[in-house]
């Protein structure tokens, strides 16, 4: 009977568990941080940077842009690939028309060629700010 009875509570504990964190989910966020906060111990996480766009590059194809992100601290490289580039403009921001605007993305810290760059998460993770 002890056996029964701890299954059942260890059931319901679950079923809790998988509910709160379907509810709570959404409402976490990854931690905002300025430019020179980023480092290589932080490479494959998800956070959060505003700053001015200060430059922009389109790869050849016309599929990729680097931006120069830029805020009080320092600059980084913000990676933005084809699809979520589309999806941008899809939703009337001109990617080039960026230049000098402060924005927040949502991006994974990355390493290419020894630099620390960002790569954009999804076209819903670019905010206009100013």
């Amino acid at each position: 009977m002890e056996d029964r009875c701890i299954l059942k509570i260890v059931f319901i504990v679950s079923i809790f568990g998988i509910i709160a964190t379907t509810i709570f989910s959404g409402q976490i966020t990854p931690n905002n941080y300025q430019i020179n906060e980023i480092n290589l111990g932080m490479l494959d996480q998800k956070i959060s940077v505003e700053g001015v766009v200060d430059n922009i590059k389109e790869s050849p194809d016309k599929h990729t842009y680097f931006l120069e992100l830029m805020d009080n601290t320092g600059k980084i490289n913000l990676v933005i690939f084809g699809k979520e580039a589309e999806d941008i403009e899809r939703n009337n921001i001109n990617v080039n028309n960026l230049l000098n605007r402060r924005i927040k993305i949502l991006g994974t810290v990355t390493e290419y060629n020894g630099n620390l760059e960002l790569i954009l998460k999804d076209s819903k993770s670019l905010k206009i700010i100013a």
